[in-house]
């Protein structure tokens, strides 16, 4: 699972994510993957809408923080812990003028910058650095109707980031995830528009402690009134991880570790020019086998 006892955040999508072990080889034990490459929640008004061609920049700033981590049921442990995430994300988007299947042609490049710091169990530590890169070699995306449209990729994330095994938390994770994403968006610029953007992720074994994170699923959503180049409405994610955590092949725990969450808040968007300014708060109401806290996101897209 991911995040189970450590902290997410790469803003954004990306997951930067970190990994936090204890003394206690059980609690390290569930704790090693600290969360998703791609952070749930992260895509908010962007899931399903292709831009026209161009070069677009996306800086997207990301605030978490939290001071419980749950166990499978969703209750609180007797467990010291607090963690604290400032990133900021870079993703560069090339939309080309050529079409496949009928279907627009874009890249995708995803630069996680990670200022991390955790207390758990007494012990400190503070990390600065680039996270996991990301890349979206091919993204399709098809017109449905006069409001609606459908973009198909699949996220590649590189173990790049920061890590050491021997760490009480890292930036990176020293896995490669492959994550093909779906995005779906019915968007009337003088009403509603809702999005949708559902994702697995699939991830190697982190060869340096011989833990594989199960495969799991993650739900965006976000839903907006339009209002005069405002965007009102809100944003959340549903989370869960469908395969069990191992190590050295066998099942971490009676239940593999397997996390939950859910997460919704309000959303706020606003055309400034060329520029669209996004805000978000989403509070964490479930949390299972994983930290449970406040998640904060900007988002400021360009044309270039």
């Amino acid at each position: 699972m991911r995040r189970k006892c450590s902290v997410k955040n790469w803003a954004m999508g990306a997951t930067i994510l970190c990994s936090i072990s204890f003394a206690n080889s059980h609690m390290a034990r569930a704790t090693e993957s600290g969360g998703n490459s791609y952070p749930p929640g992260a895509s908010i008004y962007l899931a399903g809408a292709m831009p026209p061609p161009g070069e677009y920049i996306l800086f997207q700033p990301n605030y978490y923080t939290a001071d419980q981590m749950n166990d499978g049921g969703g209750n609180k442990l007797p467990l010291d812990f607090s963690v604290e995430s400032v990133s900021q994300t870079f993703r560069g988007f090339v939309v080309t003028p050529y079409r496949l299947f009928g279907a627009q042609v874009a890249s995708e490049v995803i630069l996680p910058i990670v200022d991390l710091h955790a207390e758990v169990a007494g012990q400190k530590t503070s990390k600065l650095g680039f996270g996991d890169v990301g890349i979206t070699p091919l993204m399709l995306g098809w017109r449905l109707g006069p409001n609606l449209s459908l973009v198909w990729g699949t996220d590649i994330f590189m173990p790049v980031g920061q890590y050491n095994a021997a760490a009480l938390a890292n930036i990176g994770r020293n896995v490669w995830s492959f994550q093909p994403t779906l995005g779906l968006a019915y968007i009337d610029p003088q009403g509603w528009q809702a999005q949708v953007s559902p994702r697995l992720a699939f991830n190697t074994t982190n060869d340096a402690t011989r833990y594989h994170s199960g495969s799991d699923f993650d739900l965006d959503f976000a839903v907006a009134r339009n209002v005069d180049g405002w965007r009102f409405g809100v944003s959340g994610y549903f989370y869960l991880q469908y395969e069990d955590d191992t190590q050295d092949g066998v099942k971490v725990g009676a239940d593999g570790y397997r996390g939950k969450a859910f997460a919704v808040g309000p959303a706020i968007s606003h055309d400034i020019g060329p520029l669209q300014a996004t805000f978000t708060w989403q509070h964490e109401f479930v949390a299972e086998h994983r930290a449970q806290g406040e998640n904060l996101w900007m988002q400021l897209g360009l044309r270039l």
